[in-house]
């Protein structure tokens, strides 16, 4: 890289920070940013962008993605090559996915495995270790894990046909281990009890309506759910994160007991009724899409400080993947938004003239923190990683299939307000 190349100065553009908004200069050397301050004088050779009437922000952390992972008889339609390119069009600078523990596999190799995929990825990439059969083996595996820096796992409460399942009493075995040695536990919060009996009432009668996936899946499992982890982290002591949280009893539980909760647009922008429409079965996703009044919820949740991140849970799938007469069990679950997920919640929260620096916070700076990848990443400041993401606050458009240019997957945010980086 040239000299000329080496510097980068953003000028007058308005800088936003999960503590503040400011109208600012930020000088970038190479992919670190060097100053931010007022009235910067850059050196003489440094490439000048104008940013006035422009938001600056710190690149989006999405922390929950699945790039290219085999669902039911298929796979999700992204791998990270192009999943990465169509975030980092989003304004998406780093995603954290899930290992896959395979029969007879580590975690150590289930962690080597994902890595070598992501290889040809556009943006920063970490991984959550997946864990998903009881051994002591495994267990004895995550002190180490912990020290290379992967902090953060996963188990599920449901998917005991899938042979993901672990039972409570395994869980809590995990969550003494991983509080022992400083990291993270994470979950898929839907009981397992509770969704094996409502699916019997549906079982063998070949239901196509996207609706009986709903109600093989009520809410009460995720609630239900929660009360058993929130008892498990104040047992261990063991930080415990939700993942794609959708119910406001499970909301309301999940803060009782202090655990960390995240949610994804979906659940923000879509409810129920639409499993309803022609299209229904691209809105099959686990857990499923609930009531309007825990939409409100979680929109209240976002501002109130209850809800800590946003996340996708980017699984895409294309109208191919799940056809027409399908029996709502045998549709793959899962639906894409990483391409869309910043400009959909900046229009609302520009509609809404909602402070930004929340914003940032959901989208950015919580995932860094929790995570263990603050202040490199979800700040924009003198050391951190040169993620920035430029935003003209008035171009506001409604999303076409244009928009996402040559991807083929199905995307259901079509029609919605949205405002891109560039």
């Amino acid at each position: 890289m040239s000299t000329s190349q080496n510097y980068l100065c953003l000028k007058n553009g308005t800088v936003i920070n999960a503590d503040s908004e400011q109208q600012t200069d930020v000088l970038i050397q190479g992919r670190k940013i060097v100053q931010v301050e007022p009235n910067l004088t850059p050196p003489s050779h440094a490439r000048v962008v104008d940013c006035t009437g422009k938001l600056i922000f710190p690149g989006m952390i999405d922390p929950h993605t699945h790039m290219g992972i085999p669902i039911k008889n298929g796979w999700s339609a992204d791998d990270f090559e192009s999943g990465t390119r169509a975030a980092l069009k989003a304004g998406v600078t780093t995603i954290l996915d899930f290992t896959i523990l395979e029969p007879g596999q580590s975690l150590s190799e289930s962690i080597v495995v994902r890595r070598k995929l992501a290889e040809k990825s556009h943006t920063s990439v970490g991984f959550h270790c997946n864990i998903t059969r009881f051994e002591k083996s495994l267990l004895d595996e995550i002190p180490e894990l912990i020290k290379q820096g992967i902090m953060s796992f996963k188990v599920f409460t449901t998917y005991e046909e899938a042979g993901m399942y672990l039972t409570y009493k395994q869980i809590k075995k995990v969550a003494l281990v991983i509080a022992k040695h400083g990291g993270l536990l994470m979950v898929h919060a839907e009981d397992n009890d509770i969704i094996k009996a409502a699916t019997a009432k549906y079982a063998g009668r070949n239901l196509i309506e996207p609706r009986y996936h709903a109600l093989a899946r009520p809410p009460e499992a995720e609630l239900v759910a929660i009360q058993k982890l929130g008892e498990i982290h104040r047992q261990t002591g063991c930080p415990i994160y939700i993942v794609h949280l959708n119910t406001v009893s499970g909301l309301n539980a999940a803060k009782a007991a202090g655990l960390l909760v995240e949610t994804c647009p979906q659940y923000l922008f879509f409810n129920d009724a639409v499993y309803d429409q022609p299209d229904g079965r691209m809105y099959v996703i686990s857990p499923p899409l609930r009531k309007s009044e825990d939409q409100k919820a979680l929109w209240a949740g976002l501002l109130n400080g209850q809800i800590n991140t946003i996340g996708t849970d980017h699984c895409p799938f294309r109208l191919s993947d799940k056809p027409d007469g399908l029996s709502y069990e045998q549709i793959p679950n899962g639906m894409g938004g990483i391409e869309t997920a910043f400009p959909i919640m900046l229009a609302e929260w520009l509609k809404a003239k909602w402070p930004l620096p929340r914003l940032v916070q959901l989208m950015s700076t919580h995932a860094a923190r929790i995570f263990g990848l603050y202040p490199q990443k979800g700040v924009i400041q003198a050391g951190s990683d040169a993620d920035v993401v430029i935003v003209d606050p008035n171009l506001k458009k409604v999303l076409t299939p244009d928009d996402l240019g040559d991807r083929d997957a199905w995307n259901g945010y079509l029609g919605l307000e949205a405002v891109w980086p560039g």
